[in-house]
């Protein structure tokens, strides 16, 4: 066990034996059954990810639905409580609704783009075989090798101009901006018809985050900063907020979600979210982004934190979640982004969110003591 971790048993959680975890369960096995299909693997521990397959596996084979006491006595057999450094933070995202169009007008001007062919993955070693680091995991193939493909600045240039890479167009540069942010959208494109996108590729570029930049120009307090606070300001500096996005140059890019199988299950389903990193559907409140390089997809966490209310004093937030998505401003053992769901009061609450947070990692029995997830 590393000095950043501390065994637990079950009765050290608060909120523990007052917990859904009939509700837990079923979200452990709707994660299950995508991580069976694309097994989970981690930098950090592969035993972690061979036995929470074990344990999936398990949950599948359970006869019929557990009630809450089986639930309950399922993850105390097959996991082991361990805190992570302290404090953590907890922030939120969510899925956005904006009205979009397939073709540009006077009205609909700002794209999002698809990916373009010569941006390709990385894995973690072939970054750092060419000079990037780790969390590299796109870059732009040449004909004299890889580097980063066009910056925000240069896109909202017109570096992709003329190439018909555009998905959809909407109204606003930070509804976009928004999007970019959340990694998934739902649009609005008239008449009745959506269309569910999702996260594609990025330009290579480190994150900048632009409420970070603001920060340490005095606009803004680390606690005084919200989502709506950022974009109001950016909104009321009219064209030079617009080229303030240029500050941060990762550039993100997306797919439509299929019409087929896949769409049914993660798309059109109201309960869930987009898919995420993992290959899960997303579940509300239920899962949670990490650091891919420390942790397992899959790993169970328990938080213990206050979510914020209209009576500004916190609403307790005592949760089983699960590690499904993972994101460039997600970084350290105890750091976590919330799924919240879809719309815009998803994204009011996502937008406030910015918790100091316990984060307790169930670690797979036989793995406990090992560092990290």
């Amino acid at each position: 066990m590393s000095a950043e971790t501390e065994p637990l048993d079950f009765s050290d959680l608060a909120g523990w034996d007052d917990h859904d975890h009939e509700a837990a369960f079923a979200a452990f096995c709707h994660s299950a059954h995508h991580l069976l299909r694309r097994p989970p693997t981690s930098r950090a521990g592969s035993a972690a990810a061979e036995d929470l397959l074990v344990i999936a596996r398990a949950a599948l084979a359970q006869p019929g639905v557990l009630d809450r006491k089986a639930a309950r006595l399922f993850f105390e057999s097959h996991f082991l409580p361990v805190a992570l450094a302290s404090p953590g933070l907890l922030t939120g995202y969510y899925e956005p609704v904006f009205e979009a169009r397939l073709s540009r007008d006077e009205t609909f001007a700002f794209p999002l783009h698809k990916r373009p062919d010569d941006l390709v993955p990385l894995t973690p070693e072939e970054a750092e075989k060419v000079g990037f680091t780790p969390e590299t995991s796109f870059a732009r193939k040449t004909a004299d090798g890889l580097c980063f493909h066009a910056s925000r600045a240069e896109v909202m240039a017109g570096a992709l101009d003329g190439r018909d890479l555009e998905l959809a167009w909407l109204k606003d540069p930070l509804e976009a901006y928004v999007i970019h942010i959340q990694g998934s959208a739902r649009l609005d494109l008239g008449d009745g018809a959506t269309m569910r996108i999702a996260f594609d590729g990025k330009s290579g570029h480190p994150y900048r985050s632009l409420g970070k930049y603001l920060i340490e120009r005095g606009v803004f307090t680390a606690s005084s900063i919200t989502m709506d606070g950022l974009l109001a300001h950016l909104r009321s500096l009219g064209r030079e907020g617009t080229r303030l996005l240029g500050e941060n140059p990762s550039y993100i890019y997306f797919k439509a979600v299929s019409e087929g199988h896949e769409a049914v299950e993660a798309g059109k389903d109201a309960r869930f979210g987009p898919k995420a990193a993992a290959g899960v559907p997303l579940v509300p409140m239920r899962s949670i982004a990490v650091d891919r390089h420390i942790h397992t997809f899959g790993l169970p966490f328990w938080l213990e934190t206050f979510l914020p209310d209209a009576g500004g004093e916190g609403k307790p937030f005592r949760q089983m979640v699960f590690a499904h998505d993972t994101g460039s401003a997600i970084k350290g053992a105890a750091r976590g982004d919330l799924f919240v769901g879809t719309g815009p009061e998803a994204g009011a609450l996502a937008g406030q969110l910015q918790q100091q947070t316990r984060f307790i990692c169930l670690m797979p029995s036989r793995v406990a003591d090992n560092r990290g997830g």
